[in-house]
């Protein structure tokens, strides 16, 4: 049997290798998801982890075990160190990483040192300060003595040897063999030491220091274990003050796909240490960066699930449908092996075995081909753009296996039930189907593409309710499955559409076959008659090729809108290129009122006479614009009701040139808007739902009182001269937010009132070397709270949550290409076989091999340019109206500005004309390819 499926695939090489690569496909796609999905989030957390170190100082993965004993729960050093292998254990058990280091510390807490009685040498002091007596074990390695004796193993006699901090015995001039006394307190029984060395510590950053030694072990005396039983253990009630075990797990281990199961296994590890060693706490472990990691990757595998969802639904429609084909192709050879008694069984036998032999060489193709390409989505900046950085940490740790058997089993039940089919069929039936025209598939027959109009509406509607997919996850991204159908809407509604398409072609090309009696050229004649006669075989090919290139252009259509999203949200928030405040450079490090300020000679910061003119900062290097923008607390009284919110102060005449402004922020462009400020100094922009919730109108007067700065307003009122819908900088979370021109406010006020500062720059210039001439530009100014547009946007788009989803978008945008031309050129091998007869035929009654190759060229070229031109067309429409719901960044409250879909109709011309050249040329080649053998031997393979 496996013979024969071998033979079979090798007379067959063309059709078998298109049948892998559709299995490679399926595989690397699927595993390309997941293996970015794993890697993106591993980065994450690895920069997370590598923050938190660079801030503590120490190994991510570390912690501190502590307690205090009480005189009710002594703890002995003894005590402590069997616990030691206990606490480390359990931690790591629980968290599920291996254990590094272990490190014990035991504390005496406060002593009281005191010098030796009669001793003159610090003024008759009876107390010099509070030490602690610590045993560390092992220190011995990690300290440098500067003077006196190394720490050893040994034991003191009478007086207790202790090593102390270089830093404080050179601040006290205690030199070696100095003697002392220490107590609980001054009453109680002292214990006599002696200085016998003075230490620091070899490397500070060594990961056996918990915390840097030099400050935290600054009042810390070292003694040798057997001396602190001896001599410290009996006078301390508890036995220790303070017992810490410092615990290391292996971070080499971790991986970012069980993070929250390491925050449960701390806060589980804790409560079973408490269980055998009560009151024990956990310092600092890294719970903070694990949640935060946590809720970042929660909003990038939404953003992935939701543009991926979509793509895996037509994958396994490929899938289905070119195993259909294939089915479809040996249809003949099934009904010739059951004429001759082959039974049911043994056909679905030779299908399994022929499908597996392509698992076998398809998967681990596959599996590669995934990984490569999650590795090349880590180097995504835009749509089809890639940019050189750090390789993504890619591994096989993120192939989901179950997913990928899921597709290939699904292509698997697709091969065996259009086996199982074809079993029914006599020769006799099968030539006598290929005789008459193709019955029309199910769904066409049983109207199901109607059907599937009702859904699509509702889903849409679902979706303009909630307004965008962040909606659908509350606390977890499987959120996103409770309603699968809003995430696959989209989908749903390029499969709709391009049904709909396809009951339209027969229609077409029966209008066409009425005309071709009219053309007298034999060859466009033919190709009409077989393309309105056998319409219905031409309905799976070409479904699969609308909405694969639906869903490239669709692709194509959601990144331009995203890219020029995130252009435009940030531009809403800085306001223009560039905006600071300025700030009196004095005052920075500094912390005095007002009055003191002035005193000094350092700018009153409740004015901004002291702020240079525009001019001068028209002067910076690279700026072409520069207006001015006061931004104050403000209180609206409108029908005795107080709205809190913001009065933005603008320069009405410099503001057009300088800030960033969107045509749909306003009924009317932003130069009329400053016209309407020009018609009275008191007049004022509003936001239009304050004329939809209170009844004013344009023209009338309201009060609104101004907060200049924290305890001093003024209250005035302003001429309503216009509306808004949005603003640049006006956020719906920070209130009410109306317009007004600042010279105005500042005679309201009395003096100029400070602002902030937008400019306009160059394009290309360096924003920070802007900032950095501010101070340069008038001594004593510095520019505070910074924010450079296109700095900002070059960090954005290095974040993995963009990366993740331009990467997925070209990805899935060139596998809906692979796709369309697998697809297309495996039903241009299979429906030439079929036809070989009929071709035959036509040849042997007159017509050369150059009509025939013309017209099935002619047939092949108007088969690709209907598919490509209606899926181009349904996948810009799909991006107008879902594309607006697709905005997730993991921000709090609902981004601004809104998304604007963008059609890249250019670039979509030139992807139609592109994928219809390209195919036609490899049609060609298919159909030369076929037409190279002899009119017998054509006869004969349809036969044979």
């Amino acid at each position: 049997m496996v013979r024969f499926v071998i033979k079979r695939q090798y007379h067959h090489p063309g059709v078998t290798l298109l049948a892998l690569m559709g299995v490679v496909l399926a595989v690397g796609l699927v595993t390309n998801a997941s293996c970015f999905s794993q890697a993106s989030a591993q980065l994450i957390l690895n920069q997370k982890l590598a923050e938190f170190s660079r801030v503590t100082g120490r190994p991510a993965f570390s912690t501190t075990a502590y307690t205090f004993p009480s005189s009710r729960q002594p703890i002995t050093v003894e005590m402590a160190e069997q616990a030691a292998s206990d606490v480390a254990n359990t931690l790591a058990s629980e968290v599920g990483l291996p254990l590094k280091h272990l490190g014990l510390q035991v504390e005496s807490g406060g002593m009281m040192l005191q010098p030796q009685e009669g001793s003159t040498l610090y003024g008759g002091q009876s107390y010099l300060g509070s030490i602690d007596m610590a045993y560390i074990a092992d220190v011995q390695d990690r300290l440098t003595t500067i003077e006196g004796d190394p720490i050893d193993d040994g034991a003191s006699s009478d007086v207790l040897d202790v090593w102390m901090p270089a830093d404080m015995a050179a601040e006290m001039g205690v030199h070696i063999g100095d003697e002392f006394r220490i107590g609980k307190t001054l009453a109680s029984a002292a214990i006599p030491i002696r200085v016998r060395g003075t230490w620091q510590a070899s490397d500070p950053t060594d990961d056996f220091w918990f915390a840097d030694p030099d400050s935290a072990l600054r009042t810390t005396l070292l003694i040798r274990r057997q001396d602190y039983i001896n001599f410290v253990e009996p006078v301390i009630p508890s036995r220790t003050g303070g017992v810490y075990w410092h615990i290391i797990l292996d971070e080499s281990k971790v991986y970012a796909d069980i993070a929250a199961e390491y925050i449960e296994g701390f806060e589980r590890g804790l409560v079973v240490i408490n269980q055998y060693l009560p009151d024990v706490k956990l310092d600092s472990p890294p719970l903070g960066p694990l949640k935060e990691f946590v809720e970042r990757e929660t909003t990038l595998i939404t953003l992935l699930l939701s543009f991926n969802l979509p793509a895996f639904g037509f994958l396994l429609y490929f899938l289905i449908l070119t195993s259909a084909i294939i089915a479809r192709w040996q249809r003949r050879d099934i009904a010739v092996l059951v004429s001759r008694g082959v039974r049911v069984r043994s056909i679905l036998g030779l299908t399994i075995v022929e499908e597996v032999l392509l698992f076998i060489a398809g998967f681990p193709i596959g599996v590669a081909l995934g990984m490569g390409l999650a590795l090349l989505m880590g180097y995504t900046s835009s749509f089809l753009s890639f940019v050189s950085r750090p390789p993504m940490p890619v591994s096989l740790r993120g192939v989901n296996v179950p997913l990928a058997l899921i597709a290939l089993g699904m292509t698997l039940v697709t091969r065996l039930s259009g086996a199982a089919q074809s079993a029914r069929y006599s020769i006799v039936e099968v030539e006598r189907e290929h005789a008459r025209p193709m019955r029309a598939p199910f769904w066409y027959r049983y109207y199901l593409d109607l059907l599937l109009i009702l859904p699509t509406i509702y889903a849409y509607q679902q979706l303009t309710n909630r307004g965008t997919l962040a909606m659908l996850v509350q606390d977890r991204p499987e959120d996103l499955y409770q309603d699968p159908l809003l995430v696959l809407v989209p989908g749903l509604f390029i499969l709709a559409a391009a049904l709909l398409a396809l009951r339209i072609f027969p229609l077409i090309m029966r209008l066409l076959d009425s005309l071709a009696g009219l053309v007298p050229w034999i060859t466009p004649h033919l190709t009409l008659r077989q393309l309105s006669r056998h319409s219905s075989s031409y309905i799976n090919p070409l479904l699969l090729l609308i909405v694969s290139l639906a869903l490239g252009s669709y692709m194509m259509s959601m990144a331009s809108s995203l890219d020029q999203w995130l252009i435009d949200r940030i531009y809403y928030r800085v306001g223009a290129d560039m905006s600071f405040e300025p700030y009196p450079a004095s005052m920075l490090e500094t912390d005095t009122s007002s009055a003191e300020s002035v005193a000094a000679g350092t700018p009153d910061l409740t004015t901004g006479i002291w702020i240079p003119l525009p001019d001068e900062f028209r002067a910076l290097p690279g700026v072409t614009a520069v207006t001015r923008v006061g931004d104050f607390d403000a209180s609206i009284n409108i029908a005795d009701d107080d709205i809190d919110g913001r009065f933005l102060a603008i320069d009405r005449a410099a503001f057009p040139s300088t800030a960033w402004f969107r045509q749909d922020f306003a009924q009317e462009s932003l130069g009329s808007l400053m016209n309407r400020l020009a018609l009275t100094p008191d007049a004022i922009l509003v936001p239009q739902q304050l004329l939809r919730e209170y009844p004013i109108q344009i023209g009338d007067k309201i009060a609104v009182r101004v907060v200049v700065v924290r305890g001093t307003s003024f209250t005035s009122y302003f001429t309503v001269a216009g509306t808004y819908e949005y603003f640049p900088t006006v956020y719906e979370e920070d209130g009410m937010a109306i317009i007004g021109n600042l010279d105005h406010l500042s005679n309201v006020f009395g003096f100029y009132a400070r602002h902030h500062i937008w400019l306009d720059v160059q394009e290309g210039a360096d924003g920070q070397a802007v900032f950095d001439a501010v101070p340069e530009m008038r001594r004593g100014i510095a520019a505070i709270k910074q924010r450079d547009a296109p700095a900002i946007i070059a960090e954005e788009k290095t974040k993995m949550e963009r990366v993740g989803v331009f990467g997925t978008l070209s990805i899935g945008f060139m596998a809906a290409v692979a796709m369309a031309g697998i697809g297309l050129l495996l039903y241009s091998y299979a429906s030439l076989r079929e036809r070989l007869y009929r071709l035959a035929v036509l040849r042997a009654i007159g017509l050369d091999l150059r009509q025939i190759a013309i017209q099935i060229t002619m047939e092949y070229a108007l088969l690709t340019i209907c598919g490509a031109a209606v899926g181009a067309f349904i996948g810009t429409t799909a991006s107008m109206f879902f594309a607006p719901f697709f905005t997730v960044t993991g921000e709090e409250g609902f981004p601004l500005p809104p998304l604007i879909p963008t059609v890249e109709q250019q670039h979509i011309v030139y992807l139609t004309v592109a994928f219809t050249v390209i195919m036609v040329l490899l049609g060609i080649i298919v159909i030369a390819r076929t037409f190279s053998r002899r009119n017998f031997d054509m006869l004969r393979a349809h036969w044979g």
